[in-house]
């Protein structure tokens, strides 16, 4: 079994961890399914990690393009075709979600103490218009990754053995 090179891998599961906390935390922010004490942490904590996400995430992009993975053995053509576009889906609005998100903040952010950004944009109706594409790519990106892990979980009981590929489990 062809496995990702640890580049690919490493960069994955940074950008799925970042993406899920983040995904996680801000729709249980909106639906104000949080204690004040985190419900006040979180936006500052998001708008950091998603900051410290950027690099990585224009590497990922950037390395994806560049290296093409061959798809799994038994893998019909069709299932790696959708595949491909589901990825496909999760960089667009994945990147979708982290470029509106930088560009509708109306005040300065800190990044842990470290650095502060100021915004990009003066805060108005531009800004207010990119929090609801913000809102709605966060939507869409959600429902894009369980798909993907559902896809992963079926593929699995199907035994392909997708994880593998990923750095995770038996390898060989």
């Amino acid at each position: 079994m062809k496995h990702y090179p640890s580049l690919a891998v490493a960069l994955h599961w940074l950008s799925a961890a970042v993406i899920l906390w983040a995904l996680c935390s801000g729709f249980a922010l909106a639906a104000h399914a949080l204690p004040p004490p985190l419900a006040k942490a979180v936006p500052s904590v998001n708008v950091a990690l998603t900051t410290l996400l950027l690099p990585f995430w224009l590497l990922r992009i950037f390395y994806r393009f560049r290296f093409h993975m061959p798809p799994p053995e038994n893998m019909s053509a069709r299932s790696w075709k959708m595949a491909r576009y589901g990825h496909l889906a999760l960089y667009a609005f994945g990147s979708l979600s982290l470029l509106s998100g930088v560009l509708m903040m109306e005040r300065a952010v800190s990044v842990f103490g470290w650095f502060t950004l100021a915004p990009p944009l003066s805060p108005g109706l531009l800004t207010h218009g990119l929090a609801r594409v913000h809102f709605a790519s966060n939507v869409l990106l959600a429902l894009t990754v369980m798909s993907h892990v559902t896809a992963v979980a079926l593929h699995h009981r199907q035994g392909l053995f997708i994880l593998r590929r990923m750095g995770l489990g038996q390898t060989g």
